[in-house]
Order: C-alpha cells, then sequence, then structure tokens
C-alpha cells in the first residue's frame, strides 16, 4: 500500500480546514436561482478517489424542486440546492460527508445515490449523522460515512441536497462548558438547552478515499483542521519516566507499521495510544504520513 495518496488526501484537507468556513455570506434566494427540471438536467463533477471538497450549498448552486428529488414522497414543491456527482468507478469507494454549525445553523444535507436509471437506491438524511463538538478533532459539525459500491447497486450518481422535511427543525448540541467538565471528570452547572437549526443553505465537506481505508478517512479527516506542519506535541518535562518509555514504543510500533505501508495498523496504533492519554499519537502519524 503506498502512503502517497493518503499525503495527498491529507494535504487537500488541512488546505481546505486551515481557513475555517468560507467568509462570504450565503445567497438563501433559492427561489431566484438556477433551476433544473429533471435529475438528467443537472451539471456533474466528476467524483474520484481520492477526493476533497468544501461546497456553499446555497443559491449559486443549481435548484431542483423537492418533488423531483423525493416524487411522490415530498409533501409540498420546494427548490433546493443540488451539488451532483458522477461516480467514475465501479470500484467501492468511502465518501464522509461533513455539515458545519455556523452562527446556530447548518445545512440539512441529504445524500441521495442513483443508478443509471435514475433510481433512488440509497438515502442518507442529516437526520442520522453524528454530532461532533468544536475541539481537536475539528469545527463543530454533523457527519456521517457511506459506503458507496457500484458493483452491489450500480451507483452512478450521487446528489448533496438539503432534507425538506428537516428544515427548520433543530438539532441538540452540546455547551462548552458542559464539554470542559466531562473532560476534567467534574460536575459542571446546569445550562440551558443548545440548539442548532438546520437550514436549506449551508457549507458541507464532501471527502471520498477507497473503501479499505475507512479509518484512515476519518483519522486525517479529524486531525487535519488542527494539526500542525512543523510540530508535534510530546510528553512535557514534567511527564514520568514511564509515561515517556510507553510513548516511544507507540512511536516505534507506528514507524514498524508505515515501514511495512500497513497504515491501517498504524492507525489503529495511533487510536489506541490516544485512548491511553498520548494524545499526541494521531498527530504523530498524520505528519508521517505527510512526510
Amino acid at each position: 500500500m503506498k502512503l502517497k495518496s493518503f499525503a495527498t488526501l491529507f494535504m487537500a484537507l488541512s488546505l481546505s480546514a486551515c481557513s475555517g468556513l468560507p467568509e462570504q455570506s450565503l445567497q438563501t434566494r433559492l427561489d431566484k436561482a438556477e433551476c433544473c427540471s429533471s435529475l438528467s438536467d443537472l451539471p456533474f463533477t466528476a467524483l474520484s478517489v481520492p477526493f476533497h471538497q468544501q461546497v456553499l450549498m446555497d443559491a449559486r448552486l443549481p435548484t431542483l424542486d423537492n418533488t423531483a428529488l423525493f416524487s411522490a414522497d415530498a409533501d409540498s414543491s420546494t427548490p433546493l440546492p443540488v451539488m451532483s456527482y458522477q461516480v467514475t468507478s465501479n470500484s467501492p469507494f468511502s465518501m464522509l460527508v461533513r455539515s458545519y454549525i455556523d452562527n446556530n445553523a447548518l445545512f440539512a444535507v441529504n445524500v441521495l445515490v442513483y443508478n443509471q436509471e435514475w433510481q433512488l437506491v440509497s438515502n442518507y438524511s442529516a437526520q442520522h449523522f453524528s454530532y461532533h463538538t468544536a475541539g481537536m478533532r475539528g469545527l463543530e459539525r454533523v457527519e456521517k460515512m457511506i459506503t458507496i459500491n457500484p458493483q452491489l447497486n450500480g451507483a452512478k450518481y450521487i446528489l448533496i441536497s438539503a432534507d425538506s422535511a428537516l428544515v427548520d427543525t433543530e438539532l441538540s448540541r452540546k455547551h462548552p462548558q458542559e464539554i470542559y467538565a466531562q473532560s476534567q471528570h467534574v460536575i459542571g452547572n446546569k445550562q440551558l438547552p443548545l440548539t442548532a437549526q438546520f437550514e436549506p443553505v449551508g457549507v458541507i465537506d464532501v471527502t471520498a478515499s477507497a473503501a479499505d481505508n475507512n479509518a484512515i478517512l476519518t483519522l486525517l479527516s479529524e486531525l487535519s483542521p488542527t494539526t500542525q506542519e512543523t510540530s508535534v506535541t510530546k510528553p512535557t518535562s514534567s511527564a514520568s519516566p514511564e509515561a515517556l518509555h510507553t510513548w516511544s514504543l507507540y512511536q516505534s510500533q507506528i514507524d514498524a507499521a508505515l515501514t511495512n505501508h500497513d497504515v491501517k495498523q498504524a492507525a489503529a496504533i495511533a487510536s489506541e495510544a490516544a485512548e491511553q492519554g498520548f494524545t499526541q499519537a494521531k498527530d504523530y502519524l498524520v505528519q508521517q504520513l505527510a512526510n
């Protein structure tokens, strides 16, 4: 297994994450956007592996009526922004989709997978995405790892739009004070509920990698927003000799796995080290991959 593709993917993730979310405001007048009458009229972006793209889901994109996306399942006619991809390979791959929370709102992301005949074969709504707080692993968001297998269900087109049924509903969030209290293993003060509203516009990230690289894809995408290019966190000088020795062993094991081109094993070791308190292990792995 070659490491170059992982380094390439990591650099793409890092470049997009360094600047955070786009500064330009979202264009919300979807009824004034360029519309398409059918799924096949949409402009398509080739989705090859590896792949990474940050997208402003707003009126800058083509829009499509939700009745065209969901046919009889739609309760009413609503224009929605659509980002459309065409699958270029028959090999299975993994796709990580993230929707970011900004100003107490987030895009009600919905991933729709169609076959060559435009039959819907898979549907993934933000309602079933996992929630992640802001911190060392990136910005506050919901995300989902999706496996696309053209050989199994003939997946040919992937459309990302808004789940109209989810728009204007709320996502429960965690207070920063609650997160800090949990990290310190103390009981924090009771807080009022914190929520974010699902909107028909917002910012998403789309990242694709080979299907057998799920663990590495997740690891790289989680670390890229905060990993520094010039240094890796090391145990402080006040760390015990036992801790320094244990960290040295983890480094050696990660290096050995990478020498054998076993990135999946290296990722497993880094995850194990992080669970044991050596949080710098994942940063160390990412830097070794990028070197």
